[in-house]
């Protein structure tokens, strides 16, 4: 194994979950390799997750919708990666696109991470054998084992642009909030609607909150997530809730970073909070923490009823079989109001000891 590595490329085209999860593998190899230039190849909608981390030297932004859509458009991506003359190849996706994209760009070495397809298969479908669960996060981290590199800090983190700070400083101010209010977030959405908790409940929480916090509530989501927000904020009191709607990536970042913590279900907005050092409380139902995806540290609360027919599958995409979703029906308001205060609470008190 060679220890000098001039320019190194990782490919994780998306999502925004697994990108966020990815981070401690650029930390990691910028530590060993101090000198060497990191480049990251991911989809153009992610490029602000990573374009302000100081262990990227170069952010290669893949557009299929645009430039690089079709065979013309994936040659001329192919052009512009074998430019580079890379050292070290990682691909921590291992999908068909990635694939392709690892063998026709010029590397001396080539690494890819074991998605654990069978163990995951198994525990979608073989309930009954005992599999072990393995954080994402490490699995794209023992890939590294490869290189002979020994795992450093397991936790994401994502980097701010002062643009993105200002922005949320100008948004709060915007929305009236004072320097001493508490805001916890609210994300409700998910990209399948089996992994949505009942906007009913998120609606209860968030009057609790209020009640007991005397808190203001940030709901945010995409553009789609609009009517499920407003069906949500409703019967909210008007001067206590702020809604952040279909922001890109690097303002939602800023936002995310002001609040005291986050409500979500299984979702992006879960991780990257996580990697702003945002208490998380994530609720899960129809996928399941098992499968390695679950908010890593102690300032995180996990919620899963552990529902005999869960996890029914890895990312939520198949229709619930059952009446009702079990899965989320057995997480209560109560049981998420709670949590948050949990939360709080540990936080206030680590800032009294400092």
């Amino acid at each position: 194994m060679q220890r000098k590595l001039d320019k190194i490329l990782i490919i994780r085209l998306s999502s925004l979950g697994d990108i966020v999860l990815t981070t401690p593998v650029v930390e990691t190899l910028k530590k060993n390799f101090p000198q060497s230039r990191i480049y990251f190849l991911t989809k153009t909608q992610y490029g602000d997750l990573l374009v302000n981390d100081p262990g990227i030297a170069g952010l290669i932004e893949f557009d299929p919708k645009g430039k690089h859509k079709g065979i013309g458009g994936f040659k001329r991506l192919m052009l512009e990666l074998r430019s580079y003359q890379f050292d070290l190849l990682i691909d921590l996706h291992s999908n068909l696109r990635s694939y392709f994209i690892r063998h026709l760009t010029e590397s001396k070495i080539k690494i890819k991470y074991n998605k654990r397809w069978f163990s995951r298969w198994c525990m979608i479908y073989l309930k009954f054998l005992k599999t072990k669960p393995i954080q994402t996060v490490d699995s794209y981290l023992d890939v590294l084992k490869k290189i002979q590199i020994d795992a450093g800090n397991r936790s994401p983190v994502l980097f701010l642009s002062q643009v993105d700070i200002e922005f949320a400083d100008k948004f709060l101010l915007d929305a009236k909030l004072k320097k001493d209010d508490i805001v916890i977030g609210v994300h409700p959405g998910a990209k399948w609607e089996t992994k949505r908790w009942d906007e009913g409940k998120f609606e209860q929480v968030c009057k609790a909150l209020i009640r007991k916090l005397d808190c203001k509530i940030m709901l945010c989501g995409d553009s789609k997530d609009e009517g499920l927000i407003q069906k949500i904020s409703q019967n909210l009191p008007d001067s206590r809730v702020i809604k952040a709607i279909g922001l890109p990536l690097g303002k939602l970042m800023g936002l995310s970073n002001r609040c005291d913590g986050l409500i979500t279900n299984d979702s992006g907005p879960m991780h990257m909070a996580q990697a702003l050092s945002v208490p998380v409380v994530a609720i899960f139902g129809p996928t399941h923490p098992r499968l390695g995806f679950a908010p890593i540290g102690h300032r995180n609360v996990v919620f899963c009823a552990n529902v005999e027919c869960s996890p029914c599958s890895l990312h939520g995409e198949r229709k619930c079989h059952k009446k009702t979703k079990l899965c989320m029906d057995l997480i209560g308001p109560d049981m998420v109001v709670e949590a948050v205060e949990g939360l709080l609470k540990e936080r206030n008190s680590i800032r009294k000891e400092t």
